[in-house]
């Protein structure tokens, strides 16, 4: 097993996440980022996305998260965003229909800051959708 480190995930509604895990990947303003124990000391905005770890019991979870920071230091990660959902949290058929009814209102809007917000909780709802399909009980293409 590779070096362990301390991992907080923190929302405004509390915790999600406090643990050892070996690593952490996520979406940063400048693109993705892996983060093993010993990575230098770190600042940076988080984007909209998925979070993926590697717990120290061996177990890959992934996470849909909205934006936030993540600050990395000597033995301790914290990444704070507005929200973050596990992929078991997700229901798969309710995070589809919530994208095609995202991907509708960006085609109904009639002013630039309607579309913008529209992108945005299409964005979302991708990240939601993609992120539902990696719960342990997802079956594609079920009937």
């Amino acid at each position: 097993m590779a070096a362990l480190y301390q991992l907080e995930i923190v929302t405004p509604m509390g915790a999600k996440f406090d643990g050892e895990v070996d690593n952490c990947v996520l979406r940063s303003t400048e693109g993705d980022i892996g983060i093993l124990k010993g990575h230098s000391p770190y600042v940076a905005a988080i984007e909209t996305g998925q979070i993926k770890i590697h717990t120290a019991e061996g177990q890959t979870r992934y996470a849909a998260a909205s934006e936030g920071f993540v600050h990395v230091t000597g033995e301790l990660v914290r990444i704070l965003v507005s929200s973050c959902e596990w992929a078991e949290e997700i229901d798969p058929d309710q995070a589809k229909a919530e994208k095609e009814a995202a991907r509708a209102k960006v085609a109904e809007a009639k002013t630039p800051e309607e579309r913008e917000l529209a992108k945005y909780v299409l964005q979302k709802a991708r990240i939601r959708r993609r992120v539902a399909k990696k719960r342990a009980d997802y079956v594609a293409n079920k009937k």
